[in-house]
């Protein structure tokens, strides 16, 4: 069996391979997700405050929007769709995550989905890989930005699969 992922049509190398890895990881994971997870999985928590499924797929289309659109494009933040994906409510690196809505997983990856079409064509108008921005005190290249995005998809969708295995055995 031959796996392989063919670059997109239409994107300035190396952003067609990248979108294509992108969507490659994100199918993985989600392939693995129950497509039946009703809005109880969603919301669930190990422990008050920690992370959920849903509240780990929010924070990768939050980090999303961010990275491609606001980071990458200087694009204007919408405070109803930080609002939506719980962005000043969630607090990752003091692990303090509330609840997320009260839907299904169905819902979840629509709203993934809908972002996910921004971000691929948000792409289109990127500069060169190398070019390179201040984020805080820190100078990144979009090249860096799409690496990182990557792996931070694949870190969440990682902890959403454990968590639909814990919640599985309640």
């Amino acid at each position: 069996m031959k796996f392989d992922v063919e670059p997109y049509k239409g994107y300035e190398e190396p952003y067609g391979l990248l979108c294509a890895i992108l969507d490659d990881g994100t199918r993985d994971w989600r392939s693995q997700m129950d497509p039946n997870l009703g809005a109880d999985a969603m919301v669930w928590q190990p422990h008050p405050g920690m992370h959920s499924i849903g509240g780990c797929i929010l924070h990768v289309a939050a980090i999303e929007i961010r990275g491609f659109e606001r980071i990458a494009l200087g694009t204007a933040t919408d405070p109803e769709e930080r609002k939506m994906l719980m962005v000043d409510e969630t607090d990752i690196d003091g692990i303090n995550w509330p609840k997320p809505h009260h839907e299904p997983l169905s819902w979840y990856f629509d709203l993934h989905d809908r972002i996910r079409a921004r971000t691929l064509e948000s792409v289109k108008k990127w500069g060169p890989p190398t070019t390179s921005m201040k984020n805080g005190d820190r100078e990144i290249t979009l090249r860096w930005v799409f690496g990182h995005i990557i792996q931070h998809e694949a870190y969440h969708g990682g902890q959403a699969l454990l968590l639909q295995e814990l919640w599985k055995r309640l």
